[in-house]
């Protein structure tokens, strides 16, 4: 699969030039449902859809404030016609809603349905205010949950809500290509030119704007840095806001295929990035760092690097047990196993540490960052150079290399040079291997987090599985049994799977579970796995099984 993962740069100046490729096309508003919306074209796209999603819109444009400064106000629409009972599951919403110590984004004119025809009437059902609740996702997100009732085959659902959000350096991306197939998409943005954003877009979908246009609006803004006089103060801007406004017409589902890592490194979709502020008659203040810059201040965090500059005495005890004199590769080593058996990984998707790196120590517990940080920190303190790398999941999709954009990134490992060798370690999972990565890992590149940030490669196609089977077949001394030995040595990733699975079982069951697949009568003798424990090492699957040659016959007969 292809992938196309270009950068727009977007300068919001007066030089924009306009230009619109609008169409003559059918607004599309809220409850206005036709007998024609349950029975869309759809089968062009997908024959096999479970659901057609026949609008997904978005609008986001920027508001005054009583800070006098900004909220971006988000509308979104969406209207959905269910097929079959296996996507009921797109009948239950959540929408995460940002909660800061001083402000939070607020939800408001939330209305949904679910829509039935029968003998040519439409039936409305309107999901109850009271079914609506809150739940708390993380310190810094709340969900807002609602299931539409009434569901059933054949049932259009559709919701309409209003966000006003005061954080107005961030403005919320758009995923135009979905699962199933989408009759119609589009998203707009209101931006006036105090902001500079860089476009980001992904995808096979042609993401040029149908429509870019000009509009002059007053704002009173609070400028926060004070210019030359380095007092903040209250004007008058009168701006130039840009209108730009994508729209796409049936786009087909994306389908996961063979090799693929995720989806969302392929999903059309366009996101933004904070370039500048262009306060008036003021050079622009850059907002977005260099990686120099950006690893610069994670290195100084205490919720992120900062332990890594400290002297940790906290940690002698058990680096004298680690440490073997003059041989870093086995002190590494130890170190990386007494991580990996005696500390607890509580969340594999993190930026920071929410506590101290002391704290996690000592609890013998951390999030993804403090485990490795940890790893880290201690190969440090037994003068082993070790640096932290930063990398985005397969899951988490694709980091953007070109630019610091930190909220791309979810997981943290340790690369470790002796001796010129370099060595990428993840002591968070317990069955991982020393200088071995979980598959996840492997999603375009990392970087290292150090005065010279480079990239590490971490491409899917640098992973080579190698799988040797041998099966030998002999008949029994007495001519009577068909005698076979089986021998399998996996690949790496399917060891680990192995040792995953049996984590939870036993060899004892694995091997009554390959007896049973034969679907007949064999008797399984000297079965056993090697390197099992070892899980630096690939695992080998052995045994002998034997059958009668006159079931054999039967069965060849029956075939």
């Amino acid at each position: 699969m292809r992938q196309r993962f270009c950068l727009i740069i977007c300068i919001l100046l007066c030089t924009f030039i306009c230009f619109s490729q609008k169409q003559n096309i059918e607004k599309i508003k809220y409850g206005e449902i036709a007998a024609k919306d349950f029975n869309p074209d759809y089968k062009k796209l997908d024959s096999n859809a479970q659901a057609v999603i026949l609008y997904d819109a978005g609008s986001a444009k920027y508001e005054a404030n009583n800070d006098s400064w900004f909220n971006i106000i988000y509308t979104y629409h969406k209207r959905v016609l269910i097929l079959n009972k296996n996507a009921f599951d797109l009948a239950t919403i959540e929408i995460p809603l940002y909660k800061g110590e001083k402000a939070e984004d607020n939800i408001e004119k939330l209305e949904a349905a679910t829509y039935i025809i029968e003998n040519g009437a439409i039936t409305k059902t309107k999901v109850d205010k009271e079914a609506i609740f809150k739940d708390k996702a993380t310190k810094d997100v709340t969900i807002k949950k609602f299931t539409f009732p009434n569901i059933k085959e054949g049932c259009i659902i559709e919701y309409t809500y209003r966000i006003i959000s005061p954080r107005a350096s961030y403005l919320r991306g758009f995923y135009f290509q979905d699962k199933y197939p989408v009759m119609r998409t589009e998203y707009d943005v209101t931006v006036p030119t105090l902001f500079n954003f860089i476009f980001l877009t992904g995808g096979y979908y042609d993401l040029t704007p149908v429509e870019v246009k000009q509009t002059n609006q007053r704002y009173n803004i609070l400028n926060r840095n004070g210019g030359a006089s380095g007092q903040s103060n209250i004007f008058s801007y009168d701006a130039t806001n840009v209108f730009s406004k994508w729209e796409l017409f049936n786009l087909s589902p994306l389908v996961k295929e063979r090799y693929t890592t995720t989806l969302r490194n392929h999903t059309s979709k366009i996101e933004f990035q904070l370039s500048t502020l262009n306060y008036p008659n003021e050079a622009p203040k850059p907002i977005m760092q260099t990686w120099q810059e950006a690893t610069k201040e994670l290195l100084k965090d205490e919720q992120f690097g900062l332990a890594l500059s400290e002297k940790n005495k906290w940690l002698n005890d058990d680096l004298e047990k680690l440490t073997l004199k003059n041989d870093n590769i086995t002190t590494a080593k130890n170190i990386f196993n007494f991580i990996k058996n005696n500390y607890t990984c509580t969340d594999y998707d993190a930026l920071y540490m929410p506590q101290n790196l002391k704290k996690a120590y000592e609890t013998k517990k951390g999030n993804i960052i403090e485990i490795n940080m940890l790893l880290t920190a201690m190969l440090l303190k037994a003068d082993i150079k070790a640096e932290p790398v930063l990398l985005s999941t397969r899951d988490n999709g694709l980091a953007y290399e070109a630019y610091p954009l930190l909220n791309r990134f979810n997981y943290l490992i340790s690369k470790v040079t002796i001796k010129d060798n370099t060595y990428l370690l993840d002591a968070s999972k317990k069955r991982n291997g020393f200088n071995h990565l979980p598959e996840e890992c492997y999603n375009g590149s990392g970087r290292i987090i150090s005065e010279n940030p480079y990239l590490v490669p971490l491409q899917a196609d640098s992973i080579k599985e190698n799988k040797v089977t041998n099966i030998f077949i002999s008949n029994s001394t007495d001519g009577k049994k068909m005698e076979c030995s089986f021998n399998s040595r996996l690949g790496y990733f399917e060891s680990y799977d192995l040792r995953e699975e049996l984590s939870s079982s036993s060899e004892e069951a694995y091997f009554k579970k390959i007896k049973n697949d034969f679907g007949y009568d064999v008797e399984i003798s000297n079965a056993f796995i090697d390197s099992l424990k070892k899980d630096d090492e690939i695992a080998a699957i052995n045994y002998e099984f034997s059958m009668t040659i006159r079931y054999l016959e039967k069965v060849y007969t029956m075939h």
